[in-house]
This record gives structure tokens, C-alpha cells and sequence, in this order.
């Protein structure tokens, strides 16, 4: 509970003069001519320039009711003790600002601004270290799979790893050292030696260098060297421990000392990373060490309440410090925070998404999206067998087998590789140019299928099932997809093969058990035109040919349009028959059901596959009964078909997924389930496999559309990298993985991308490197600059594509229209927003609209992912972007990158 300054209860001398760092930053920023303040036990003296009233009216709005009539006083609350305030007059008006220090009695009040920062260090070692605000999550076990993964790196040369058990209270690290390797110093040794150095600090630091060198361990063998400092020798040291980290840290020249002084030390040890683990909680032992920017800093915590607060607001002083950071300093000093000790149960209660939330919330990131992390969050199992570990080489060997192990390895690789400047393999300003101009041209031509005459596909899951399923007979099948999911596109390439037989051979399928089944483009999209409508019309023809001869090839006609039209204005229409004998006569005008075809057909030896796409463009209202009549009998063409005997009619259809949450009220998942393998979803795989099958046909980062299907994830993301580079920064930076950023940004709230927001999105990074005139990245084609600006570009021409498409995301975007915008926030109430129940149903089953089931009894509990937020103009409320990114990383956990 935060109170006001003047509502804290005043109850000993103390409690005033933190009201008096409260009301000046720590003593830094005074108002009202104040020149200076200090509290002593027995009354406090103020001293100021100018006019005295001024000086009162500012201890009024800072004590309240506590300061007495005249002022110069305050009523203690216990036994009413009165506390005098002392106002000296001086005539010198400059403010005396004691020094500020990194500690947390300082940073509890300080202004950041008024930080003197360090200066940044030149060179190796690297140092990081490790901190919790509660003891018992696993920090220490951390910091040790993070030296394994060091260890276990391979490189040329040698790897030195200095670890400072810097724990004075719970010491860790220091019960694992054995005999041979235990040194003749300890960190409480080296505290004493460089404040009250006996000869000089170089001197100090060389012994222990030189103590450290002949109990260091040699792991695997003697190119991989590890120095341990320990916290103490005996607990007796920590017990009469006259030297703490806050005493270097209070140096009023330098407040960096103690960091200055151990990287002096792993260089004298010629170490590559120093290794630091700190003291857990508030702690003055920690603080020096933590607010370094200098210092990479990994903050460890569990999901459990106390341990999530804690750390919270550890996260929020260190943010507001960092926050005065500058360019690639700040951009440095990112922490990590890892999420120990989580179990597949874990991830799924409410406590997981509320700690995400939390940390979040804490270290919020300065990008204007819904997806970017300020800080970089790392997930750790829950291992029992780690709790047994007896030493430091015990450690070092089993860890490697933890979860945490692969990304502390990436981590280890990244730290011990110089960083890669633009040299012979980077992209010249010509060949980026190039690249992004055709990425630009393809993407604009393939994100509406109806416009494409590409001639070849991307080979993913659900086609391949539909090849595998019916690879021996005729399909019949429903495929199911969100809208942009690409069910034109395959329907369109099914039509270009104008037989199952020839759809299976380009699946590779060659030698199926299918011969001829001509494809019959029954129904489709009417936004195709120009080299799509030529592949429909030559589907069509070649059927007619195939079915009716030359002679005959003008006896039947596709009318099932217009026939659905005039049946639609009828209430009285039989749907259930109106389908069969509909399609029957579109190939046969004088038989009037599907039983009639079949039999002609079989008597004839042919075959025919019915392929319907579109049905949207005609059914306009779904909800609507004798709509949703034509819809649901449809969706139950499939059962007819069943019934024939000896079939020689296939069927594929293609409506998107909402129509068909609208026409079967009863049993839908039972409906879904049934054709589940052909239902187009993109997932984080065939997101990588779309993405580098688009640069192949674009010939852009040396991409061969060709093994598009065939590569592994690892491959398509590290060839992608080309593309938009392997983070959103520097390799070794702590931003975001690009595939996953991207990912995330343009899925919805579960999880479900569409493949045209993929396309859209490299059409508009691409556009927008049309105007990049600096060469900052020259080992990609996209800028993350770009990246990032493109996905309100893709949320705007999505939303106005979609309304004129989707008549509940219409209704509800004339609705928003006409409201303030200052309600348009998330999360948000369905009922302040216009939301009737059925359409909230149809938007969420759109993906538009995500409910937080977390928080059914909270009125506003609906959010709408980044794709959409933008372009339906609503902006994030206090806390809202925080929630979204605690639901992404839930609900996005099962990703492969």
C-alpha cells in the first residue's frame, strides 16, 4: 500500500528524516530555497535563502498535520513527543548535495539523474552476476549451469572463469570447494584488503591473483581453467566482518570501486567471464554489485507470490536507474531474469501468467509494441536431482543436462565469440536494395492468392495429410481456416493440377492409387481475376473435356452461383437436397442427385472431385436461419458422399473457421475434430517454412524455394537470419529472437497466425527500407527499426481489409466508431464496447478478441493482439501491456524457438 508522504505514520526520529529524503530525492533536489537538511536524533536543522514563510509552506506540504501552527515543530505518534525543526538562515544559496551511492538507502529515494555513473569499462573479462530477492529459488544452481555452459563451449585457445562467492550471509559456492582447491583468501579477505590496503590496491590484488592461481580447477582438461573465490574460509570470518561491499561503494570519488577492483582481478587471472553471486533480497552485501550498469545482471525468482514480489520491486529500482542510461549503454545494461523451478503444471495456473505479468509490469521495455520484453526472460524446469549437488566439479558436470543448459550454451556462445563486424560476407547497399525491392514485388503479389499465378506451393502439413488420407481413393473433405489463412492459394493450386491424380503427383505422391478424378471448380472466390481466373476457368474446361468429350464438352456449365443466390431468397429451400442435386447437375444437367452422378459416372469410368471455395462471398450472414441452413448442409456434403456406393464423387471445400462455428451449434468440436489433419493453421514451424519459401521465390538470401518443406527448424531459422538477422539488435544483445518477435506480433492472443499477415508483414518491412539511407545493418536485409514500424502498417490494411469482409468485425468497428477514444483501451469491458454475446462469440472465434479466463470476475478481461489493436485504433491501458506479454509467453510456451 503506497501512502502519501504526509499520511506515513511518524513514529521515532527516523521516520522523519526518510519523509525529508522522500520530499528531495535523497537530499539531492530541494524546493522553496531550502539550501540544505539534516536529521539528528534530537531535532533537524534546515538551512535556506530566502523567504522563510516559502520554507514552511513546503514542511506543511510535506508533514501535514504533524508540523506544528508556528512551524517548528513535529508531534511524534508515539507518546506525542515533540521533534524540533531548526530553520538556519545562510546567505549562500548553492544547495549542498551529499554524494549518492549505490545502495539501497539510497535508491529507496534517489533521483537517477543525479547519479554519478561509472566509467565504462575497455575490454575483458566480462562480468556478470547473479541475485534473488529470496533465498531457496535456485540461484546458485544458475550461476553454475551458466559456468558449465562456459566450460563446455568449445574453443580455440584456453577459457578462464574467475566465480566470486559474493553471498557474506548464506554463502554457496564455498561449501562445494574440496580440499585441493581451496584457496588461502576469500572475498571477506579481498573487501579488507583493498579498503585497508597495506601497500597499495595493485599489490593487494596481485597476491590474491597469485593465491587464487594454485587452487584454481582444471576441468576437462588443462585448457579450461576455473579460479573460485570464496565467501570466507570459516563462518567465524562473516560473523566479525568489519569491511562490507557498502563501505567501498560510499568512496565519494568513485562509487564503482568494488567492481573496478574484481575486474582488476579476473584480469590479473587473464580471466574471460567473471562469475559473481550475490547476496539475496535487499541487501547492501548485493547492492554495489547490482546497480553497475557495467555488470551483466541475471535475476533469478519462482513463480511464488512472495519470491515474484520481491523480485518485482528489485526489477523497478533497477529499471529506474537504468533508465538514465544511454544508447548502447542502456541497451548493454538489459538484465536477464530466469524463471526457476516451473513444472508443466506450473505453467498452467494463474500464478504463472500473473508472475510473468508482474515482472513486466516491473521492467517495462521502451518500445511502443505489445510484444517487446525490457528485459530478456529465460525459463528454468524444476530438476530434484539438482538439489543434491556436493561440488563444484560435481556441478559443472551434471548441470549440463539441466534445462536452463542449451540457452546458458547459447549464451556462453554469443560471450565468447567477438562480435562479427560488416566485412566481406555482408550485404552491399546494392545487393540489399536489390533483395528488399523483389522481396517487396513478391510479397505484394502473394499475400492475395486470387492475384498470384505462382505455379508451384509450399508443401505443409495439412496438404500433405490430405495427400496421405486419400492417396487410394478420392477426397472428401472439409478444410477449415481462419480468413488469410490461404485457402484460396490451395485451392487455386489444386485447380492448376486439374486432377487428383496430378495434386498428389506435385505432393510427391506418384503412383497413388487414384487415376484421373477431375477437378471441378464448383464454387469460387469471386475476388479472383486476371491468371488465377484463367487456372479456374482451365480447371473447368479440362474437366467438361474430360467428362463430356469434344462434342459434348458444352452440356453442362458451372451455375452453382447463381443457383445458390436464387435458392438463399427462398425460405422453404431444402438445403440438405439443394447440394446434391446441384453439384449433380453442374456436371450432368438431367440427373438431379449425387446417387444419379455416381452411377453415370461409374458406368462411364470416370471420376470427379468438387472443389468449393469462397462460400463467404454468397453467405454473407451466417447467423442468419436460412443461411445458416445452406451453411450447415453444406458442412454435411461429406456424409452424402459417404452413402455412395463405389464412390466416384470427391469433395474438398474450403470456409473459413468462423462460418463454421456459426452453422453447427451442437457438437462443433466433434465436427472440427473430424477433419482436424486438413485444417489450415500455421504454426511456428511452417511461420519459418512460409517465411524462406517466400525469400526463395523472391531470390533473396540465397533461398532455394524448393527444400522449403525439407529443412529443419534449426536450419530455416539460422538461413533466416539472413533475413532479419538472428535478434532484434545485436547478436549478443539481450533483444528478442526476430522469428519469435515476429511470430508473436502477428498471431493472435492463442497463438494462430495467418499466412497473408506473414506476407503482408515482409511487404511493408520491405517498403519500409525503401527509405533507409544508413548502412547500419549491413548482415540483413531488414532493419528491426523497420521490423518493428511494420506492424502497425499490418494492423491497419488488415483491419480495413476485414471489415469489408467480416460483418461481425464490421458491426463492431461501426459501433467503435462512435465511442470516445479515450474508452478504447485494453483490457477492456464487452459490455462498455457495444459486445452482444453472439458477437463476442464470432470475434473471439476470429481471434479479434482474446478473453483472460484468469479473470472471469473482472468486467474488463478482453484484450485484442497487436495485429488488431492498432488498426481498430485502441491504445494500452495501465497494466494491459504487461498482461498481454504474461498471455503470449503462456500460451506461445511450446514453441521451437
Amino acid at each position: 500500500m503506497n501512502l502519501s508522504i504526509s499520511a506515513r505514520p511518524f513514529l521515532t526520529w527516523l521516520d522523519v528524516e526518510r519523509a525529508f529524503k522522500r520530499a528531495t530525492s535523497n537530499f539531492s533536489s530541494f524546493e522553496a530555497g531550502v539550501v540544505s537538511v539534516q536529521c539528528f536524533y534530537d531535532g533537524a536543522e534546515i538551512e535556506y535563502a530566502g523567504d522563510s514563510q516559502q520554507v514552511e509552506d513546503w514542511l506543511r506540504s510535506v508533514f501535514g498535520r504533524s508540523l506544528s501552527e508556528d512551524g517548528v515543530r513535529l508531534t511524534l505518534q508515539i507518546g506525542g513527543a515533540q521533534y524540533p525543526l531548526e530553520l538556519v538562515p545562510v546567505p549562500d544559496r548553492s544547495q549542498k548535495v551529499p554524494s549518492q551511492y549505490p545502495l539501497w538507502r539510497d535508491q529507496a529515494y534517489l533521483d537517477p539523474e543525479v547519479v554519478q555513473l561509472p566509467t565504462p569499462w575497455e575490454g575483458g573479462p566480462h562480468v556478470c552476476a547473479f541475485h534473488s530477492f529470496k533465498g531457496g529459488v535456485g540461484r546458485t544452481t544458475t550461476l553454475m549451469t551458466y559456468v558449465a555452459a562456459t566450460v563446455g563451449k568449445k574453443k580455440n585457445g584456453t577459457t578462464r572463469l574467475l566465480l566470486i562467492d559474493a553471498d557474506l550471509e548464506a554463502p554457496g559456492i564455498s561449501f562445494w570447494l574440496e580440499p585441493t582447491n581451496r584457496p588461502t583468501v576469500s572475498f571477506v579477505h579481498l573487501l579488507e584488503a583493498v579498503h585497508y590496503p597495506p601497500k597499495d590496491v595493485d599489490c593487494s590484488l596481485e597476491y590474491f591473483a597469485s593465491e587464487l592461481r594454485k587452487t584454481s580447477l582444471n576441468v576437462s582438461g588443462v585448457s579450461r581453467e576455473v579460479f573460485i573465490l570464496p565467501a570466507a574460509l570459516e563462518l567465524s570470518e562473516i560473523m566479525d566482518m568489519p569491511v562490507h561491499p557498502e563501505h567501498i561503494a560510499s568512496n565519494p570519488e568513485n562509487p564503482w570501486l568494488l567492481s573496478d577492483h574484481i575486474r582488476a582481478l579476473g584480469q590479473k587471472l587473464r580471466a574471460d567471464i567473471i562469475f559473481i553471486d550475490l547476496r539475496a533480497g535487499l541487501s547492501e552485501l548485493a547492492s554495489p554489485l547490482l546497480f553497475d550498469p557495467r555488470i551483466e545482471h541475471f535475476f533469478v525468482t519462482t513463480v511464488a507470490p512472495q519470491s515474484v514480489t520481491g523480485m518485482g520491486e528489485v526489477l523497478r529500482r533497477v529499471h529506474k536507474f537504468q533508465h538514465t542510461l544511454r544508447g548502447e549503454q542502456r541497451s548493454c545494461a538489459k538484465p536477464t531474469l530466469v524463471l526457476n523451478m516451473l513444472t508443466p503444471q506450473l505453467r498452467q495456473l494463474p500464478d504463472y501468467a500473473k508472475a510473468l505479468q508482474e515482472i513486466n509490469l516491473a521492467f517495462p521495455s521502451d518500445d511502443d509494441d505489445l510484444v517487446s520484453l525490457g528485459l530478456e526472460l529465460v525459463e528454468a524446469d524444476f530438476e530434484p536431482s539438482l538439489m543434491s549437488i556436493g561440488s563444484v566439479r560435481h556441478a559443472i558436470e551434471c548441470l549440463s543436462k539441466s534445462s536452463l543448459y542449451d540457452r546458458a550454451f547459447e549464451w556462453a556462445t554469443e560471450r565468447s565469440e567477438a562480435p562479427v563486424a560488416i566485412a566481406d560476407g555482408a550485404l552491399s547497399g546494392d545487393e540489399q536494395a536489390r533483395q528488399f525491392h523483389a522481396l517487396y514485388t513478391v510479397c505484394e503479389r502473394f499475400q492475395f492468392a486470387e492475384r498470384t499465378a505462382a505455379d508451384d506451393m509450399l508443401v505443409t502439413e495439412p496438404l500433405r495429410n490430405l495427400a496421405k488420407h486419400y492417396f487410394d481413393e478420392l477426397p472428401n473433405a472439409v478444410s477449415i481456416g481462419a480468413k488469410g489463412a490461404g485457402k484460396t492459394f490451395t485451392f487455386l493450386q489444386i485447380c492448376r493440377r486439374q486432377t487428383w491424380e496430378g495434386f498428389l503427383s506435385a505432393l510427391g505422391y506418384d503412383g497413388a492409387g487414384v487415376e484421373g478424378g477431375e477437378i471441378y471448380p464448383a464454387l469460387a472466390s469471386s475476388n479472383i481475376d486476371g491468371d488465377s481466373l484463367k487456372v479456374v476457368n482451365g480447371a473447368l474446361e479440362n474437366a467438361l473435356l474430360a467428362l463430356h468429350g469434344t462434342e459434348n464438352r458444352a452440356r453442362a456449365s458451372c451455375a452453382l452461383r447463381s443457383m445458390v443466390s436464387s435458392a438463399l431468397k427462398d425460405d422453404s429451400t431444402d438445403w440438405e437436397q439443394f447440394w446434391g442435386a446441384s453439384l449433380a447437375k453442374c456436371v450432368l444437367p438431367e440427373v438431379d442427385s449425387l446417387q444419379a452422378l455416381n452411377d453415370w459416372l461409374g458406368t462411364n469410368r470416370k471420376s470427379v472431385v468438387f472443389a468449393i471455395d469462397g462460400i463467404e462471398d454468397i453467405i454473407e450472414a451466417p447467423s442468419e436461419e436460412n443461411q445458416r441452413s445452406a451453411l450447415k448442409a453444406l458442412l454435411e456434403l461429406p456424409n452424402q458422399l459417404n452413402n455412395l456406393r463405389h464412390r466416384r464423387v470427391g469433395l474438398v471445400c474450403f470456409i473459413r473457421a468462423d462460418y463454421v462455428q456459426s452453422a453447427i451449434r451442437q457438437n462443433v468440436s466433434q465436427y472440427v475434430a473430424r477433419f482436424q489433419p486438413f485444417r489450415l493453421e500455421w504454426t511456428a514451424e511452417t511461420f519459418l517454412r512460409l517465411a524462406y519459401w517466400i525469400c526463395g521465390k523472391a531470390s533473396a538470401i540465397d533461398a532455394d524455394p524448393g527444400v522449403a518443406d525439407q529443412l529443419t527448424v534449426n536450419e530455416l531459422l539460422s538461413r533466416l537470419e539472413k533475413l532479419w538477422g538472428k535478434k532484434m539488435g545485436r547478436d549478443d544483445s539481450k533483444e528478442a529472437v526476430t522469428a519469435r518477435w515476429v511470430f508473436a506480433a502477428l498471431c493472435d492472443l492463442n497463438g494462430r497466425l495467418q499466412a497473408r499477415d506473414l506476407v503482408r508483414f515482409l511487404k511493408f518491412a520491405a517498403k519500409r527500407m525503401k527509405g533507409v539511407t544508413s548502412g547500419a545493418w549491413r548482415d540483413r536485409v531488414l532493419y528491426p527499426e523497420m521490423i518493428r514500424k511494420s506492424v502497425a502498417d499490418c494492423s491497419d490494411e488488415k483491419v480495413n481489409e476485414a471489415i469489408s469482409e467480416v460483418a461481425a468485425l464490421r458491426r463492431w468497428k461501426e459501433s467503435l466508431d462512435k465511442l470516445d477514444p479515450d474508452v478504447k483501451k485494453t483490457p477492456f469491458s464487452a459490455e462498455a464496447l457495444g459486445l452482444s454475446t453472439e458477437l463476442l462469440t464470432s470475434l473471439r472465434e476470429l481471434g479479434v478478441v482474446y478473453e483472460d479466463i484468469d479473470q472471469k470476475e473482472e468486467p474488463e478481461r478482453f484484450y485484442l493482439p497487436e495485429i488488431y489493436r492498432t488498426g481498430l485504433g485502441f491504445r494500452s491501458a495501465v497494466g494491459g501491456r504487461p498482461r498481454v506479454q504474461a498471455l503470449l509467453k503462456r500460451n506461445l510456451g511450446g514453441m521451437p524457438f
